[in-house]
């Protein structure tokens, strides 16, 4: 299947513009492995100038999406449809790489011959949810016109010596196909793990890049561990020296109250049976929370994205959606949740196949795992979706508003409905998304055991001035009832 650009809209891989050269530049601790977005045309000597000029680099580009680069800017096509999601590109390698090159000829293709500009497509405000975003064109010179491949190629020319480019096409959110496992294996097998400095980069260098530097977080531990237990078999050191090393580089969580959150701590209930019936990912859950905590987020790491701890993170958001919002963060979730999966599954294979240098791929070793992708397929929608408060104490409240005299004891009913919202959301941190939701629930809740013609007299009013249903504003509606 061939993708037609013709149907697309160019639009700025970053919403509003690249916000510096290097955007989201890190490195996680104690690893040679880096991550960024996708950076300035600018950016690229800046970036070289952060690694080691003597060890070699491998550039994992992490986008199935074709790139260019207009004024030192990165431009992307998107379908016109669906301006706010990247395109997915089937298909091989080969295929992604020719595309980006007929990119630049269909940006040729559209400049204005009068102005020598094109139009390219940018976002007017930045918003969280995509859903809540707006599109507006402008006409930029077409100046400088490159593409990605060309950037990264003069760049092993000249800044970084020894520099080799590898494209892992993965889906946006997801750990999907499973054949990226096995491709950034197979450009690391043979390098020094101590050494060889590997870059992820992706559109924001959040999701895709995040996924990349935990994979190749995953390697190195394996390789590393591997060398430490050569050496105690050749008498180098001892096995307790060994062990106490990778227990602790590898193994150790960083002290924090969020391991005790089970959700944070990414107790889904798909991630228990998995643990259940596989129990040789116990292990592999070890080091690979602790791979994806090197790469998280502060204080564990120096990222932007927990690739944990943003599953229950993002339900937060879901919860305090309104309905017409909620699907994009359902969908995020649910990929969010099978990503995590196969990170565990990876980081089990890593340690059973690591020491005799991953001489079975992950897409074979998966095959012989009997029922985990049917596993993760079942069960990766398998959460609570909408909160479930105290029915007993509800109908104990809606008793005492079925008499005349319900508004003088509104006061006692709302605080007790407020004190049933707190224990409905007990789980989650102090804050703001947490007082909304409180408050949302228990405006939900009120409604709900009103009286029937105080509820139709109160929806038609919501109705006819256009007012929104929050907390202050219905249970003003009610007093005044």
């Amino acid at each position: 299947m061939v993708v037609e650009l013709a149907d697309c809209n160019i639009k700025l891989c970053h919403s509003l513009g690249c916000p510096d050269d290097c955007p989201n530049f890190r490195r996680a601790p104690g690893f040679p492995v880096f991550g960024v977005g996708q950076p300035s045309e600018a950016g690229f000597p800046k970036l070289a100038e952060k690694l080691s000029g003597s060890d070699k680099v491998i550039w994992f580009n992490m986008r199935q999406e074709p790139v260019a680069y207009v004024g030192g800017q990165p431009v992307t096509p998107r379908k016109s449809k669906n301006p706010h999601d990247n395109i997915e590109i089937p298909g091989k390698v080969s295929d992604m790489d020719e595309l980006e090159k007929k990119l630049v000829s269909v940006l040729e293709e559209r400049k204005c011959e009068k102005e020598g500009t094109v139009v390219i497509f940018r976002d007017k405000e930045d918003a969280d949810n995509p859903m809540d975003r707006e599109e507006i064109k402008e006409h930029h010179p077409l100046a400088d016109l490159k593409s990605f491949n060309s950037i990264l190629a003069g760049l092993a020319e000249g800044p970084i010596k020894d520099m080799s480019v590898v494209r892992v096409p993965v889906l946006e959110e997801k750990a999907l196909p499973e054949e990226i496992f096995d491709v950034i294996i197979a450009a690391m097998v043979n390098e020094n793990p101590a050494k060889t400095q590997c870059v992820f980069s992706s559109q924001l260098g959040q999701g895709r890049t995040t996924l990349g530097m935990v994979i190749g977080c995953i390697v190195k531990a394996v390789q590393m561990s591997s060398k430490l237990n050569k050496m105690v078999d050749t008498g180098i050191g001892s096995r307790d020296w060994a062990e106490s090393i990778i227990h602790k580089t590898f193994e150790t969580l960083t002290p924090s109250e969020d391991l005790k959150d089970p959700y944070l701590m990414g107790e889904f209930e798909v991630i228990k049976e998995l643990l259940q019936k596989v129990p040789a990912t116990k292990e592999g859950k070890v080091l690979a929370d602790k791979m994806i905590d090197v790469c998280g987020t502060p204080p564990e790491g120096t990222g932007i994205q927990n690739m944990r701890k943003t599953i229950i993170r993002t339900k937060y958001k879901y919860d305090e959606a309104g309905e017409d919002r909620q699907e994009v963060w359902k969908k995020m979730i649910i990929n969010f949740i099978e990503r995590y999966f196969y990170l565990i599954c990876f980081a089990t294979y890593a340690k059973e196949q690591g020491p005799s240098g991953f001489s079975k791929n992950f897409v074979s070793w998966m095959g012989e795992q009997a029922g985990l992708r049917e596993m993760i397929n079942a069960g990766k929608d398998k959460l609570e979706w909408s909160r479930q408060v105290d029915q007993t104490k509800v109908n104990e409240l809606r008793s005492k508003m079925s008499g005349a005299d319900y508004k003088l004891q509104l006061g006692e009913i709302v605080t007790r409905l407020y004190k049933i919202s707190h224990t409905t959301y007990q789980d989650m941190p102090r804050g703001t998304i947490k007082n909304t939701l409180m408050r949302k629930l228990t405006t939900k809740t009120l409604m709900e055991i009103l009286p029937s013609e105080v509820l139709s007299s109160i929806q038609k009013e919501l109705l006819e001035k256009k007012l929104s249903a929050d907390f202050d504003t219905v249970v003003g509606l009610v007093v005044a009832a």
